[in-house]
């Protein structure tokens, strides 16, 4: 049985008997050591809390909430905080199978992760952590408003993670931007590389950066403070040079 052949199988059971469980529920716990995710206060690349002043959150384990205006969107079921607005939508062809997962064995998937909100003033990180099982994403399709990660890295892979359904392929997947100042809204866009993926779980979370952000240049102050203290290693250097 070839690969593509057993995912669609895997997929038409799930859709048809409802017997699988969303990832978070039924394993594996995305959040658990060496798993992957991570809350932004424990993460290298936050340095916040979830629900502080200034920062976003929201997180999806299934996509079967109908509580969200339109037939293929879903408002966060994890939890959300500090959005104003927050829903995640996708495109013709792919849907909800009995797990809560988004899936499609016919189209590439298409997946936009939206959240509006009032956030910090200054630099932002804004972060995308998702989790994928059977066929992987197209991670050149991973954007931001329409702009290119500032970093990305798979952060967890099973090559034959064990399921109801036989042994399949599961990732956790990071991305981040390191952005100069607020947007109105943002939008996290990406798409599987081919059909059969299976979405289990996407979390949002932007929150003030307190590394420099790449291309902005460093404030005056600190430039003429580093060449006051070269200039002063170079006097010392050459008093210690006449004794």
């Amino acid at each position: 049985m070839n690969k593509t052949y057993q995912l669609t199988l895997i997929a038409g059971l799930m859709a048809a008997s409802g017997i699988a469980r969303a990832d978070l529920t039924n394993g594996p716990d995305p959040y658990a050591a060496g798993k992957g995710f991570d809350a932004p206060h424990e993460a290298a690349w936050g340095g916040w809390n979830r629900g502080d002043t200034g920062t976003l959150y929201a997180e999806w384990d299934t996509f079967v909430d109908s509580s969200y205006a339109g037939t293929r969107t879903a408002a966060p079921d994890v939890g959300s905080a500090g959005a104003s607005d927050a829903y995640l939508s996708w495109n013709s062809g792919t849907f909800a199978a009995g797990s809560g997962n988004l899936y499609s064995f016919s189209v590439i998937e298409q997946f936009a992760a939206n959240i509006a909100g009032s956030v910090a003033s200054g630099p932002l990180r804004a972060v995308l952590q998702f989790e994928t099982v059977g066929t992987l994403a197209d991670y050149a399709s991973i954007l931001l408003n329409g702009i290119a990660p500032t970093f990305t890295s798979q952060t967890f892979y099973d090559s034959s993670y064990p399921s109801s359904f036989g042994n399949v392929p599961l990732e956790h997947y990071l991305a981040y931007w390191d952005l100069p100042e607020a947007a109105a809204s943002y939008q996290f866009t990406f798409s599987s590389a081919e059909h059969s993926l299976s979405l289990g779980q996407v979390a949002l979370d932007i929150g003030p950066n307190s590394a420099p952000v790449s291309g902005v240049p460093l404030p005056a102050a600190v430039w003429m403070f580093g060449a006051g203290l070269m200039a002063l290693l170079g006097v010392n250097r050459k008093k210690g040079l006449a004794v």
